[in-house]
C-alpha cells in the first residue's frame, strides 16, 4: 500500500493502517561540516622497533603516529583523579596514539620519552623554561631548553654484550664473573618504580634481571644480586644505560653567573606539560 493510500484511509477504523519504517541514519559525507580532522605526526622511535617481541604492533616498526593534543587531552592532564593516581601522562599518550592496538604500558621507556617530548612540542612549543642550579657556583638561574634539538640516542653494538632472540641482553660481570641476563624496562615497569616503597639500586636490578648463570629462580637471583661487588653493580647499571634506546636528554648549558659550561639533562618536572603560557 502506498503512502498516499495510507493517508486516504487515514481515520477509517475498519481499515488496517500500515506505517513506513523509520528512515535509516545517513552516514556523514566526506564534506560534512562535522568532520573535523586533527593533524597527526609520525614520530621516530629510539628502539626502531627492534626490541619488541613477535606479535607486538611495534615489532620492526620504527615510527609511531600520534595526533596533536586537543582540549580533550588538556582535560586529561589536569584531571585531579588522574594526577593523584599518577596516570595523567599515560592517559594522555594513550588518547593521542592513532593505533589503539598499541598500549602505553607496553612501550619501552625510551620510546615513551620520545612520544612525551613530541607531544609537548606540538602542544605547547619547543621552548621549555626551567630553573637550574649550577654545580660549580651553586647559583640558580633560568634557562630555556629547545626541545626540538633533542636527538634520538644512536644504537650501538657493544662487544661485551650479547643480545638474545628474546630481546634480552647478556653480560659477564668482571669482578664476580657472574653472567647476568637482563631486559629493557617498559612504561608499566616505570610505574612500578614510581610507586611507594620502590627505591634503591637493588630493587632496580631485581626488576631488570631475567636470569643469573642461567638460573631464573627469583630467590637465587636476589641472593646473587645481594652478593655483587659494587664494581659489578656499577658496570651492570652502566651497561643497561648503554643498550637502552632513548632520547638524549642532555644539552650544553652555560651558567649566567660564573660562565661554567656543562652538559645537563632536561628535567621533566611538573612544568613540562603545564607551562605558564
Amino acid at each position: 500500500m502506498s503512502r498516499n493510500q495510507n493517508r486516504a484511509f487515514g481515520n477509517n477504523p475498519g481499515v488496517a493502517q500500515s506505517q513506513d519504517p523509520p528512515p535509516l541514519p545517513q552516514a556523514q559525507s566526506a564534506d560534512s561540516p562535522f568532520n573535523f580532522v586533527v593533524p597527526t605526526e609520525m614520530i621516530d622511535l629510539p628502539s626502531k622497533g627492534r626490541f619488541y617481541s613477535e606479535g607486538h604492533p611495534l615489532c620492526g616498526i620504527d615510527t609511531i603516529e600520534i595526533r596533536h593534543m586537543t582540549a580533550k587531552e588538556e582535560d586529561i592532564l589536569t584531571s585531579a583523579t588522574f594526577l593523584k593516581k599518577g596516570i595523567a601522562l599515560d592517559k594522555m599518550l594513550q588518547s593521542i596514539i592513532v593505533n589503539k592496538q598499541i598500549k602505553v604500558g607496553d612501550l619501552l621507556i625510551g620510546d615513551k620519552n620520545a612520544l612525551l617530548i613530541a607531544s609537548r612540542v606540538f602542544g605547547y612549543g619547543a621552548n621549555y623554561e626551567v630553573r637550574l642550579t649550577c654545580a660549580n657556583c651553586n647559583s640558580q638561574f633560568d634557562i630555556v631548553f629547545d626541545l626540538s634539538e633533542l636527538k634520538v640516542k644512536e644504537l650501538k653494538e657493544i662487544e661485551s654484550v650479547e643480545k638474545t632472540e628474546n630481546n634480552t641482553f647478556i653480560v659477564t660481570l668482571p669482578k664476580s664473573n657472574i653472567v647476568v641476563e637482563f631486559r629493557l624496562l617498559t612504561s608499566k615497569d616505570e610505574s612500578i618504580m614510581a610507586g611507594k616503597g620502590f627505591s634503591g639500586t637493588m630493587k632496580f636490578l631485581k626488576l631488570v634481571t631475567v636470569s643469573i648463570n642461567d638460573q631464573t629462580d627469583k630467590f637465587y637471583i636476589e641472593k646473587a644480586l645481594q652478593s655483587l661487588p659494587i664494581l659489578d653493580t656499577s658496570i651492570l647499571k652502566k651497561t643497561y644505560a648503554l643498550v637502552m634506546p632513548d632520547v638524549n636528554m642532555t644539552q650544553a648549558v652555560e651558567c649566567v653567573e660564573c660562565g661554567e659550561t656543562s652538559e645537563m639533562g632536561v628535567p621533566l618536572n611538573a612544568d613540562f606539560f603545564w607551562p605558564d603560557i
